[in-house]
């Protein structure tokens, strides 16, 4: 969205520099990508993301720097009432409220289409736009300006002085205003006259009842369209407008007359004419304002910060949500037509908080309990790297294979294919079965690569698929793996080191001799079932807040005593010794690193000191040990 600062400060009174503003709609939610600085003008390119449709206008645009400079919105005043100054002319008007929720219309006779002025075609210019006419140009001048896209149509090439719209059957042609000829698809939202489509609505007008030099008389429409449909035919024809877009994502349903109202006096000043029908206006309910609560002690609860009454209601002001104060904790807000994006509660604390501003939260670091349990299908990584590691230390590649094999496959691994799930409607014979094995697909692999490779060490960490009917099937993964280098008693070994490491007890494993190669596979659901609860899940535990105190003692020991015993001993001492380590051995004399912390204050050496003797005398008295001399 591009939006001129000049054409801004036509609505609102603006004192920020223009590098300062653009942060500031930053902050708020508008994401400044460029600013484009001239001589004459400074143009904001502003990035608006799909839940603010009415930021896709000068005017909302226009809304939000008010409510950063905390001013008015001055727009022009409106000069006609939509009263007919001239002859009444026919026209019949069918509309669908469940395609097409709003029709607001009205006819200008007495035109002059000739040339913009200059002012209309630069504004235009900057906003990356052609200029074809002045009626034209004032659509999307008023598009632009208003967010509510428009049409023009001419009045006496509607054929029989009627418009229906409607839902396309699909295949019908279709000229656009530029000329291009298009087959509709089916369900685009139409008008037609009684001979064909004048109207591809919402999207791109049609050039039967386009405004062009010889036009004197116009019909100008502002609908309101159902977005999903929009999209679905924008998409289907791979044609995309200003309109479209801003359709796609939702207009101001309130918003038609006044849309409507700014064409016609731009047209009367720059074109002439006069009106000559009763407005049109059809609708199924009136688009008005909601209401819509906001509890302080929920915006406190949700921000995590205490906001001031006055300044909540300041920004609701500002955001022109005509916010009330009703008791000491709720606020009444009236939710305009033009923020389809308001809904619930939580949208106006966010309203709140964009406006006051993200920066001005204080900082603070996350509190709470870290969870000792994992969240619902957590898996650890951890293990998966753990004993993919060991394979590829032991020489051993991972390959990924289809989960889907075919008939020929199972036949390999000798498995009957009536005995495992198959695929309703394959793609191919070749992937038409799940998986049983990974047997079948790693054979394959062996086979594909020991003609460029003289040893071939594969494994693969993947699901398989067991049972035959689907609502008694089980998933699995396994591990497998295959080799023509490594011998039974080094793949033996790579499997004891991968239990052993994993802590795994039980495990359904198996290891078997396959054409030029040995095969193994292990049950790695299983593993993972079985792994030893002190491997599965680990305790975050805060760093100490008191220092340690540090010593190596060197001490004789009986042959017959194991360095374990001694630790265990020293450890049981008191809960404030925290590590035990053995340092070095030299003849009878063992030397071990002692750990001393507390987790509530600084240990002072004469503490140290008695818990020291403490494990001294026990280890003289029970194992005859004794503090080597120095």
């Amino acid at each position: 969205m591009l939006a001129p600062l000049s054409w801004l400060k036509e609505y609102v009174t603006i004192t920020l520099p223009p590098k300062k503003l653009g942060d500031r709609l930053t902050e708020v939610g508008l994401g400044t990508e460029k600013i484009h600085t001239t001589k004459e003008d400074t143009v904001f390119d502003l990035e608006i993301t799909p839940n603010r449709p009415d930021l896709l206008s000068i005017i909302g645009v226009a809304r939000e720097v008010a409510a950063i400079e905390q001013k008015k919105l001055n727009f022009p005043k409106l000069k006609t009432n939509l009263k007919p100054t001239a002859p009444i002319l026919p026209l019949k008007i069918k509309t669908n409220y469940e395609i097409n929720p709003r029709f607001t219309a009205i006819i200008i006779d007495g035109i002059t289409v000739k040339e913009s002025p200059l002012w209309l075609k630069k504004r235009l210019e900057q906003m990356g736009q052609r200029t074809i006419n002045n009626i034209v140009d004032i659509t999307n001048y008023v598009m632009l300006e208003l967010g509510n896209p428009l049409h023009a149509f001419d009045y006496h090439k509607i054929k029989g002085n009627s418009m229906t719209v409607a839902l396309s059957k699909g295949g019908e042609s279709y000229k656009s205003v530029d000329g291009i000829m298009y087959h509709l698809p089916e369900n685009a939202v139409i008008i037609k006259d009684t001979e064909g489509v004048i109207d591809l609505c919402g999207i791109k007008g049609g050039y039967s009842s386009g405004t062009f030099n010889d036009t004197k008389t116009i019909v100008i429409r502002v609908p309101v369209e159902i977005p999903s449909l929009i999209r679905k035919t924008s998409q289907r024809l791979s044609l995309r407008s200003e309109a479209s877009s801003i359709f796609e994502r939702g207009v101001n349903k309130g918003g038609t007359t006044e849309t409507l109202k700014r064409a016609v006096d731009l047209i009367v000043e720059l074109a002439g004419g006069k009106i000559a029908s009763e407005l049109y206006d059809f609708k199924k309910q009136e688009f008005e304002p909601t209401p819509l609560k906001l509890r302080l002690e929920r915006l406190h609860f949700v921000l995590g910060i205490e906001i001031a009454t006055k300044t909540v209601l300041e920004i609701l002001t500002n955001l022109n949500l005509s916010p009330k104060l009703v008791g000491k904790d709720t606020i009444e807000t009236t939710i305009p037509t033009y923020r389809n994006d308001l809904k619930i509660e939580e949208d106006l604390l966010e309203e709140v908080a964009r406006l006051y501003g993200y920066n001005n939260f204080p900082k603070t670091l996350p509190q709470g309990q870290i969870s000792t349990y994992p969240i619902p299908y957590f898996k650890d990584y951890k293990i998966d790297e753990k004993i993919k590691n060991i394979l590829k230390a032991s020489n051993f590649s991972e390959v990924f294979t289809y989960s889907l094999i075919s008939s020929k496959e199972l036949q390999l691994v000798e498995i009957k294919s009536d005995s495992v799930l198959r695929v309703d409607n394959p793609v191919s014979r070749d992937f038409e079965y799940l998986r049983p094995t990974l047997k079948a697909n790693l054979l394959k692999a062996l086979i594909q690569n020991k003609a460029n490779f003289k040893e071939v060490n594969l494994f693969e960490l993947g699901k398989v698929y067991i049972g035959k009917s689907i609502d008694k099937a089980k998933e699995e993964y396994h591990l497998s793996g295959i080799s023509n280098s490594k011998n039974y008693y080094e793949i033996k070994g790579i499997i004891e080191k991968i239990l052993k490491d994993s802590n795994g007890t039980g495990i359904q494993s198996k290891i078997e001799v396959v054409d030029d190669g040995i095969y193994f596979e292990i049950n790695y659901t299983n593993l993972l079932e079985n792994l030893n609860s002190k491997n599965k899940y680990k305790t975050f535990h805060p760093l100490p807040k008191y220092p340690a105190l540090v010593e190596d003692m060197s001490l004789i020991v009986p042959q017959n005593v194991q360095t374990g015993t001694i630790i265990d001993a020293i450890k049981n001492q008191s809960s404030l010794i925290k590590e035990v380590t053995l340092l070095d051995t030299y003849e009878d004399s063992k030397t071990f690193h002692i750990v001393y912390q507390s987790n509530d204050k600084n240990l002072t050496s004469s503490e140290v000191s008695e818990i020291r003797d403490k494990f001294v005398n026990t280890l003289e008295k029970k194992y005859t040990i004794h503090l080597k001399s120095t």
